[in-house]
């Protein structure tokens, strides 16, 4: 299973940014949409169609882990004016840290790169341009209705998540998930109700829901300076 980190870009240069990181025997992906566009032309129809891609997460990559040590070598050749055949980027950090994720974590975004492909690829085949266009029509409404679907699971599965009660013991090292700001920070619980443990961070206490709460991997909180 793969690792990933997370690398950013400006907007036009993610798809640039991968085949070019990708040619040099980086291992990187960014989820891309193909799509059909229109530009003048001296045909009949006074257009031609052509097919490209557009990035789904525009800015964002994502990097092998094993990677890391040349990605931050071609990172600080960027920065110190040195050159580099790359388009520029950095390395994304968050808390002090690069967080990774894993394959797991990104399948949805392969899984929408791969509907979005075979889609246009039906299109293609279509025998008529009003076949073409009821597929096009028919993907759209599919998509709808299965985010539509996604959020009332998700909603379903949140409330079934705040009913469930989650008691920790004071000085267990947590962490905290579905809150952007929390992403790789951990904390230590000063208290618990099953419903909400209040949590120290550093100086700092919040109260939060006890189901966004569960055991770090972290072994000791005095490495990161929590120690009670």
């Amino acid at each position: 299973m793969t690792r990933w980190a997370i690398l950013r870009t400006s907007g036009g240069q993610t798809l640039p940014l991968m085949r070019s990181l990708r040619d040099a025997g980086f291992d990187v992906w960014s989820p891309a949409r193909p799509i059909r566009r229109a530009l003048k032309a001296k045909t009949p129809t006074g257009t031609r169609l052509i097919d490209t891609e557009v990035p789904i997460l525009p800015t964002f990559l994502f990097a092998s882990e094993a990677d890391l040590p040349k990605l931050g070598d071609i990172v600080e050749d960027l920065t110190s004016g040195r050159g580099c055949l790359h388009p520029g980027f950095s390395i994304f950090h968050y808390g002090g840290r690069i967080p990774i994720v894993g394959d797991a974590e990104v399948r949805g975004l392969r899984e929408e790169e791969e509907r979005t492909i075979a889609v246009l690829q039906a299109m293609r085949d279509a025998e008529s341009h009003a076949e073409a266009e009821k597929i096009r029509i028919a993907a759209m409404q599919t998509e709808t209705a299965r985010r539509r679907a996604t959020k009332e699971l998700e909603r379903a599965q949140r409330l079934a998540l705040r009913a469930t009660r989650r008691p920790f013991k004071p000085g267990t090292l947590i962490e905290v998930a579905e809150m952007d700001a929390m992403v790789g920070v951990a904390g230590v619980v000063e208290a618990s109700d099953g419903v909400h443990a209040w949590v120290r961070f550093g100086s700092c206490s919040w109260k939060i829901e006890g189901w966004r709460v569960s055991p770090s991997d972290s072994t000791t909180s005095a490495a990161l300076g929590l120690a009670a």
